[in-house]
Order: structure tokens, then C-alpha cells, then sequence
């Protein structure tokens, strides 16, 4: 068996053979924005750690360290694969830039800031777990983007649902290999104790969040729609 160490590090390598390497090439009109924000979303990865690693798990990394290389890696896998994996599955095209009813991007930087405030109040002054926190943050970042555009609604639920079934079917894989991977590296004593298939239910639950700001992210800020 391979040791735990190399458990992050195997799950984005699964990530990037079976999902984003795949989308890359399926669709070359949306390489660039693919790529794009994969390189922009990865230095979210180590970021967010400053949270997660203080109550809801502590992975074990190629490096020894806390914070790896594997954090960005992840960062980018499924920052660029939820946005754009909506659009490649129902094979969606973008049309003229939204009506310039409202400056989005303006609008996007704002509500952004705000979740991440909103975040910190829910982590910091109100105690509940990094990973509670994040799914919050996420479903109301997106229902704003949802009350905003409209349009949008179907791109941020179907985004949340396939961002879940990656990271399921990833499990899954890594559970063949690593059978004790979350009770040796996830605080499972913070969690609610539900599982679907051995994997907390968390996991799956903090996948469909990130898939819905993830889908119509990029939409919403450069106020482009989908062609019908």
C-alpha cells in the first residue's frame, strides 16, 4: 500500500487525469478561460487552509508541511474545472455580453467581500466549523448572484451537483487504496457523523457550494449569457 503521505497528492493527480484534463481539451473555446482561472483559484487552496486546518482536518503532505503544494494544485483542479464543466457537459455556448443594466464585475468584487466577511462572523464570533462556514458562504454568494441574474440558476445548481459527483467519484477511488484516509487525516469528531459510501457527507455538501459560485462565476462578472 502507498503510504497516507501521498493521499492528497493522488487525489488531485485522479482529479486532473479523469476530469480536468479531459474538459481542457474537449472544448478549446473555453481553454483559455479554463486555464485562466484554475492559475487565479489555486492560490485560493493554500489560503483557505489558514481556516480548515484549525478544526476540520490535517492532511498529510509530500512536504511535512501543514500547507503544501498539493493545496494549490487542488485550488486549480476545481477552481477550473467548476466553471466550465456546466457548459462542456450541456454543451453551452456564450451569446452577447448581459444587458449593462448593473456593472458586474463591480458587483461580484462587492458581494465577494461581503461573503467573506460574512464567513469570518460565522467562523470567528459565532464558533461553527470551517467547513459549515464555507458552505454557507458559498449558497449565499450564489443566491446573490442568483437574485441578480436569474438566468443563471440552472448553471449554479447543475455546477453544484456535478462538482459533488467529481469529488464522490474521486473518493471513492482513493477509499480502494486508502480505506482509513478520512478517520487518519479529517477531524471526523467536528463533523456530523453522516457518511454516504464512507465519505462525510461534508465533503460532498462543501463540492456542491463551491459548484455553485463556481458555474456562473465567470458569467456573472464579465455579464455574458449562454447562447439559447
Amino acid at each position: 500500500m502507498l503510504s497516507y503521505q501521498y493521499t492528497y497528492l493522488l487525489a488531485n493527480i485522479f482529479i486532473f487525469i479523469l476530469f480536468w484534463l479531459p474538459l481542457f481539451f474537449f472544448r478549446k473555446d473555453l481553454r483559455h478561460k479554463m486555464l485562466l482561472l484554475s492559475i487565479l483559484i489555486g492560490f485560493f487552496g493554500p489560503l483557505s487552509e489558514l481556516w480548515y486546518l484549525q478544526d476540520y482536518w490535517k492532511p498529510l503532505t509530500i512536504t511535512n508541511t501543514s500547507i503544501g503544494i498539493e493545496d494549490y494544485f487542488f485550488g486549480f483542479l476545481i477552481g477550473g474545472i467548476g466553471t466550465v464543466f456546466y457548459e462542456e457537459i450541456f454543451g453551452k455556448r456564450f451569446s452577447n455580453r448581459h444587458k449593462r443594466k448593473h456593472n458586474w464585475a463591480l458587483i461580484f468584487v462587492f458581494i465577494s467581500g461581503l461573503s467573506f466577511l460574512i464567513f469570518n462572523l460565522l467562523f470567528f464570533f459565532l464558533k461553527i466549523n470551517s467547513i459549515y462556514a464555507s458552505v454557507i458562504t458559498f449558497i449565499i454568494l450564489a443566491l446573490t448572484m442568483i437574485l441578480f441574474r436569474k438566468d443563471l440558476w440552472l448553471d449554479a445548481v447543475m455546477s453544484g451537483v456535478l462538482c459533488s459527483f467529481i469529488l464522490l467519484i474521486c473518493y471513492l477511488l482513493l477509499l480502494t487504496i486508502y480505506p482509513e484516509m478520512f478517520i487518519k487525516m479529517w477531524h471526523l469528531k467536528n463533523l456530523s457523523g453522516l457518511f454516504i459510501n464512507k465519505i462525510p457527507i461534508e465533503e460532498i455538501l462543501w463540492a456542491f457550494g463551491w459548484g455553485m459560485i463556481a458555474g456562473p462565476m465567470y458569467e456573472f462578472y464579465a455579464g455574458i449569457k449562454f447562447k439559447k
